[in-house]
């Protein structure tokens, strides 16, 4: 994953806001213990969800928070969660994706870029091997989904759908191992299929203009017929069907939340289901989506036009 599963902090209560930060600082502490302290630079909010969720779902498992210096400024104490076994399983399992990222960076990368990704593969190769050790299954899970998705980019598949397809068995089978129950089991692996799918689409939608520059892979390209000089018009039509998709999967990706039982964590959570995925998708839209051109009577009134209401959500003009 990277890093596009995030609540909505502005509807955060502060209690839950600390109690967000205290994972994420727990989860930096296990980075860094398992792997070294350059570890704690692959830190993710992907993997702060991962955990939580994790939390939520297991009845048993009671975080533990306590008042520690921050690992990466001792000067300062925080609220954070202790390490523990379900915090060792997210930093494992991001740590097996990252490998995996790095490889496809490498084979999508070119002569200078392959060069680079090259010398962090011995560091993250070590990574690896640890996490895979511990965890066999998830590398079974994620050794063979990756391999279909080098599969489908040395075919230059163009569809959108198939192209989401590894990354959603993916997370679909990691998410299944997040709970005993097999009831809970089931659940959770649509859950994570969506969240996989919803995470490919951000992941192809953001990285649009640099692949059109580089010419690497990406679905939306190769389904629209994109060339580098792509103009706006054709562009808008891009964003206008990956925004329809976002907002499709965000939505079933939240059906299938309301099927789980969780405990713990419960209204942070609902926050990412129901408002963070939406938020997410807006925000890559935003941010590299074209502006329409401002009309006449937009030119002439200048700066006045700072004082318009904010886009809404439910008001986005691609």
């Amino acid at each position: 994953m990277f890093g596009y599963i995030k609540p909505f902090k502005p509807d955060l209560r502060v209690r839950e806001l600390d109690t967000y930060k205290a994972v994420y600082c727990g989860l930096c502490g296990q980075l860094g213990e398992a792997f070294g302290p350059a570890a704690r630079l692959t830190l993710s909010y992907d993997f702060v969800f991962l955990a939580m969720l994790h939390y939520a779902v297991t009845q048993d498992a009671k975080p533990v928070f306590e008042r520690r210096r921050c690992y990466v400024n001792p000067l300062k104490k925080l609220t954070v969660c202790r390490p523990g076994e379900i915090l060792a399983f997210s930093a494992d399992t991001a740590l097996l994706l990252l490998y995996y990222k790095l490889l496809d960076n490498m084979t999508d990368s070119g002569p200078l870029g392959r060069v680079g990704w090259g010398m962090l593969k011995p560091v993250a190769s070590g990574a690896h091997k640890q996490a895979a050790a511990r965890r066999p299954s998830c590398e079974a899970v994620v050794a063979q989904s990756m391999a279909a998705q080098q599969h489908l980019e040395q075919g230059a598949c163009d569809s959108v759908d198939a192209a989401c397809e590894p990354t959603a068995k993916a997370m679909a089978g990691i998410f299944s191992l997040l709970s005993a129950d097999a009831r809970q089991q089931r659940v959770l692996e649509r859950t994570g299929y969506l969240v996989g799918r919803y995470v490919y689409l951000c992941d192809a939608l953001d990285d649009l203009p640099s692949d059109l520059k580089t010419g690497c892979y990406n679905p939306f390209i190769l389904r629209y017929g994109l060339a580098k000089d792509a103009g706006e018009e054709q562009l808008a039509e891009v964003y206008h069907y990956g925004r329809d998709a976002l907002y499709l999967t965000a939505g079933e990706a939240a059906k299938a939340y309301q099927l789980l039982d969780t405990g713990l964590f419960a209204s942070i959570l609902d926050n990412v289901f129901y408002q963070g995925l939406r938020a997410g998708a807006d925000e890559i839209l935003l941010r590299q989506a074209p502006k329409p051109e401002p009309s006449g009577e937009e030119r002439s009134a200048g700066c006045t036009g700072c004082a318009a209401a904010p886009l809404q959500n439910d008001e986005l003009q691609l």
